[in-house]
C-alpha cells in the first residue's frame, strides 16, 4: 500500500509545506506517522473526521489514520459549521483532526501532535461497528459536505493510485504543486499516486492567479500540474503562455468538461513545449479517474473523455444490453477494482459491505466512434458540476428552500448555476446569493437568480425541468 513506504525511498523528500517552511523525508513523514498511530490504538475501527488543507499536518493526519486502520472523512477545513455539525449528527465519529482550533460540541481536544488537535468523543456512545475495508469517505458533492458519502476501499485507493501513476508515467523525479484540495477526490489522488512512486509534493493553498503560486512552481522545480476547466479557463484568461515555466512536463484535466476551444489552446501550448497534457475523466465514485486521452491522440479527439485507465474497462448500455453501434447512445458504464463499495447516508449504512461488486453506472449519457474513444452527450441524473465539485440540484433546491421558505428550482450546466424563485426581488436575490455562496462555496459570477411567474410543472405534478431551461434562454 502507498502508505507503508518503500525502504529505497526512506531518505528521499516526501514534502515540502510552503505555508510555514516545513520539508519532511518519507522516513521522517513515516516517524511522525507513527507517534499518532501508537495514540490511536483500540480494539474497535474507528471513524475519524479529517479537516484538512494542502499541508503537511493534513497529510500527516491522512496517512497516520490509514496506517492505524481507521476510516476516514476527508472534509475541507473551511466546511460550514452548519453543514459540519450535521455530519457529526449523521454519522458519530469518534475522532475529528483538525490543524485549527475548533469549537465542537461533546468533544475535546486531548492530543495536540505535530500541529494537529485530535478531538475524542466525550460521551460514551455506543457506535454501529464500520466494515472491515472501509478506509476513506468522500463527500457526492465535492467539498459541499453533503451527508451522502462515496465509501471506498483500501484496495480502491491503491488500485486507482497505481493505475494513475502507470499512465501519467509518474517516477520519484516528479514533483506536482497542489493546485487542488485535498478534501475533493481528484486532489487527493494527485497526492495517492505521487507518494505511491516516492516523489516529491510541493503544498501551497495558494490561488493559480497570483503570482506567487507560480514562482513557488518555479523555487521548489515543479514538474505537473493538475486543474479542473475552470482552472484552465482562468489560466488563459490571465494569459498563461507567456509564464516561464521550465521544469513543467505535465498537464492534468478533469472535473468535468472542458470545451473544445480551451483544449486546442492547452493542446497548442503543450505541443510547442513538448509538455504532455492529459485530458480525463472520473468520479468520486471510481475513487478518481476512469479515462483518459492519451496526450499524442489529443489533436484528434476533441470532446472525448478518452479511453479506460489502465485495468478499468469502460461500454455503453441501453435496456441494459451492450451498444456497439456507434450511433446510439447510452449510459456509460464502467468497471474495475477503483470503483466504490457503495454510498453511505448514516452512520449505520458504513456497515455495509461491497454493494457494487466492482461495476458503476456513471449516470452519464455518451456515444463511442470507430477507435474505440468515448464521448459524454448528456447526464442521465441533475447534477452539475462547478469549478470541478459536483453540485446535486434537488439537494441545492431543498437547502435554499428551506431558507427563504418558499418554493425554488435549480437547474444548470458546468459553468452556471440557474436559481429559479417565483416573484423574485433584489433583498431576497442577495440572500440566495449568500447562502449559496456561504454552503456551496462557488463564485458569485456562475450563479444567476431568475423571476419566474410560477415554477413549471408537468400535468403530472412533477417539476417541468425542460420548460425551465426554455424560459431562461
Amino acid at each position: 500500500m502507498f502508505w507503508n513506504f518503500e525502504k529505497n525511498i526512506l531518505n528521499r523528500t516526501a514534502l515540502i509545506d510552503t505555508n510555514n517552511g516545513t520539508e519532511v523525508t518519507y522516513k521522517e513523514l513515516d516517524r511522525d506517522c507513527n507517534r499518532i498511530v501508537q495514540n490511536l490504538k483500540n480494539n474497535k475501527k474507528q471513524l475519524a473526521f479529517l479537516l484538512c488543507e494542502n499541508s503537511y499536518s493534513s497529510i500527516l493526519s491522512y496517512i497516520a489514520l490509514l496506517k492505524s486502520g481507521c476510516a476516514i472523512l476527508l472534509l475541507d477545513s473551511k466546511l460550514d459549521s452548519e453543514l459540519l455539525n450535521n455530519l457529526i449528527a449523521k454519522y458519530s465519529p469518534e475522532l475529528i483532526f483538525s490543524s485549527n482550533q475548533k469549537d465542537i460540541s461533546n468533544y475535546s481536544s486531548s492530543i495536540h501532535i505535530n500541529g494537529i488537535n485530535i478531538h475524542r468523543i466525550k460521551l460514551n456512545q455506543s457506535n454501529s461497528d464500520l466494515y472491515d475495508d472501509l478506509a476513506v469517505l468522500l463527500s457526492t458533492s465535492g467539498t459541499t459536505g453533503s451527508s451522502k458519502l462515496v465509501r471506498l476501499s483500501y484496495a480502491n485507493i491503491q488500485s486507482n493510485a497505481e493505475s494513475i501513476a502507470n499512465y501519467l508515467d509518474i517516477t520519484k523525479n516528479d514533483k506536482p504543486i497542489t493546485s487542488l484540495p485535498m478534501s475533493y477526490s481528484y486532489g487527493l489522488s494527485v497526492i495517492n499516486s505521487h507518494l505511491l512512486k516516492g516523489a516529491t509534493i510541493i503544498l501551497t493553498n495558494g490561488s493559480i492567479v497570483l503570482r506567487n503560486f507560480w514562482d513557488i512552481f518555479n523555487k521548489y522545480k515543479c514538474t505537473s500540474f493538475a486543474g479542473v476547466p475552470y482552472s484552465y479557463q482562468l489560466l488563459q484568461r490571465t494569459h498563461f503562455e507567456k509564464l516561464d515555466l521550465p521544469t513543467l512536463k505535465t498537464l492534468t484535466q478533469a472535473g468535468g468538461n472542458l470545451s473544445e476551444s480551451f483544449q486546442k489552446y492547452f493542446a497548442e501550448y503543450s505541443e510547442k513545449r513538448n509538455i504532455k497534457f492529459f485530458v480525463m475523466y472520473g468520479q468520486t465514485e471510481a475513487t478518481a479517474r476512469i479515462s483518459y486521452v492519451p496526450p499524442e491522440k489529443l489533436n484528434y479527439k476533441f470532446g472525448s473523455i478518452g479511453i479506460s485507465i489502465p485495468g478499468g474497462e469502460l461500454k455503453l448500455y441501453s435496456e441494459n444490453k451492450i451498444i456497439s453501434d456507434q450511433e446510439k447512445e447510452g449510459e456509460i458504464v464502467y468497471s474495475g477494482k477503483n470503483v466504490m463499495l457503495g454510498y453511505a447516508e448514516d452512520r449505520n449504512s458504513l456497515n455495509n459491505d461491497d454493494q457494487l461488486n466492482g461495476v458503476l453506472y456513471t449516470g452519464d449519457l455518451g456515444k463511442i466512434d470507430s477507435d474505440g474513444y468515448f464521448y459524454i452527450t448528456g447526464r442521465v441524473k441533475r447534477f452539475i458540476k462547478i469549478f470541478g465539485m459536483r453540485l446535486n440540484l434537488d439537494e441545492a433546491e431543498r437547502m435554499i428552500e428551506n431558507h427563504i421558505k418558499r418554493p425554488v428550482a435549480c437547474i444548470g450546466n458546468d459553468d452556471q448555476l440557474n436559481i429559479l424563485i417565483k416573484d423574485n426581488n433584489e433583498v431576497l436575490e442577495i440572500e440566495v446569493r449568500k447562502k449559496i455562496k456561504e454552503l456551496y462555496k462557488i463564485h458569485n459570477s456562475v450563479i444567476r437568480v431568475n423571476e419566474v411567474k410560477s415554477i413549471p410543472v408537468t400535468p403530472s405534478g412533477k417539476r417541468d425541468y425542460k420548460k425551465m431551461y426554455e424560459l431562461i434562454r
